[in-house]
């Protein structure tokens, strides 16, 4: 009897991850930064401009309680092009979800954009299951244009952007809306991008209400004193740590995978 076939990812799910970058690495794990040099979400144009910020990687607990994570990346001969596809074809098998971060991501499906917007992946739904911190998580990432949470443009003609996707996540145990999200490369000037990563934890809290009772509890739970009860004490350390790992990886798997399966197999 001939053997089955491996599945065509099993190369990627069988290998160990990538080294993680070690400066973002490095920064993560040596506590929380100053609040002052993290980036608010209401100065979030920033993360278009290429100069380097105050502190590139690091996590702390602002004022208002919200968990501000931010990694740096380098991802050398990674394209816009790579990026894009990879939101729209990762997340239509599970195994492509898994190839991304093989010991922590469990499972992912897609509920597709209601109509077609300039990136494939705007409007689409995603329901990724992962291990943070070393609890299973359940998650709802709505995929929104940049200018969606809160950016003055979706940055698609400017030259030293190469693309960017932007989120806002959900916890599916309780139903409430919580993150935003914001990814963008940067233009290396090599062929490749420096990926920067932010999250705002807790900066867009609604719960899954319907129209006016949500944005009502929405406004009553967007307080400091429920962020520093309802957020978990280590989702900076864990998140932060989780980005630097899942996207070290994808830097080194994304060009060969693009090279396999970029013409759609």
């Amino acid at each position: 009897m001939t053997a089955a076939a491996p599945p065509p990812l099993a190369a990627y799910l069988d290998r160990p991850l990538a080294e993680p970058n070690p400066e973002a690495l490095a920064a993560v794990t040596g506590g929380p930064m100053a609040p002052f040099d993290a980036l608010a979400l209401s100065r979030i144009d920033r993360q278009l401009d290429p100069e380097p910020l105050a502190v590139e990687s690091g996590w702390c607990v602002m004022p208002d309680g919200v968990v501000k994570v931010q990694v740096l990346t380098p991802m050398p001969g990674v394209s816009a092009e790579m990026v894009d596809w990879w939101f729209d074809w990762h997340p239509r098998e599970p195994d492509r979800y898994r190839a991304w971060h093989p010991a922590s991501h469990v499972t992912n499906t897609l509920v597709e954009p209601a109509r077609a917007g300039a990136k494939a992946h705007w409007g689409a739904t995603h329901y990724p299951v992962e291990r943070l911190g070393g609890e299973e998580v359940r998650v709802r990432i709505e995929f929104v244009a940049p200018v969606d949470i809160g950016f003055s443009t979706n940055a698609l003609g400017d030259p030293a952007v190469a693309t960017v996707v932007c989120g806002l996540a959900a916890d599916m145990r309780i139903r409430v809306r919580h993150t935003a999200m914001s990814h963008v490369w940067l233009d290396d000037g090599d062929g490749g991008t420096r990926l920067r990563s932010h999250f705002w934890c807790g900066a867009v809290v609604r719960p899954d209400l319907p129209g006016a009772l949500g944005d009502l509890a929405g406004s009553l739970l967007n307080r400091a004193a429920v962020r520093r009860r309802a957020l978990p004490a280590d989702l900076g350390p864990s998140l932060s740590r989780h980005c630097v790992e899942e996207f070290s990886n994808l830097a080194e798997i994304l060009p060969g995978l693009y090279e396999r399966f970029g013409d759609g197999r």
